[in-house]
């Protein structure tokens, strides 16, 4: 007779436990319009690279572009937007030692510092010299 009375004390709690967990389901749905702490498929974190203490470098979506990111403790920067192509190589790569997203780092950059040259002196001659770099 004391085991039935365990057993059924048992089953009560267990009953609880289940009934907790869907008051609280029903909750966050009523309450948060079922987004309780995350922001759905608006925001995706596609990779996160740490470079330092508190700082790491991060390829995001929102919506339907992708950039690269700064974090660090005290703010987030956006660093450069990133185009269909960066983002196919990224997700194309298979060594881990060689991984996507640093791939499509160097080729940002690659592609920034190309631009930011063009634009800083369109006339500079076909075999590359102009006049900062002559000797």
């Amino acid at each position: 007779m004391e085991a039935f009375t365990v057993i059924c004390a048992l089953l009560g709690i267990i009953g609880l436990i289940f009934l907790s967990l869907y008051a609280v389901g029903w909750l966050k749905k009523r309450l948060h319009g079922g987004s309780f702490g995350n922001m759905g498929n608006a925001v995706r974190i596609r990779e996160c690279v740490s470079i330092a203490a508190d700082k790491q470098l991060m390829i995001i979506t929102v919506g339907s572009k992708t950039m690269l990111i700064g974090v660090t403790v005290n703010s987030v920067s956006r660093i450069c937007d990133l185009d269909e192509s960066d983002v196919a190589a990224y997700e194309a790569a298979d060594s881990p030692s060689d991984s996507g997203f640093l791939q499509s780092l160097k080729k940002a950059f690659a592609e920034r510092n190309a631009a930011g040259a063009e634009a800083e002196n369109p006339e500079s001659e076909k075999d590359g010299r102009n006049e900062k770099n002559d000797f």
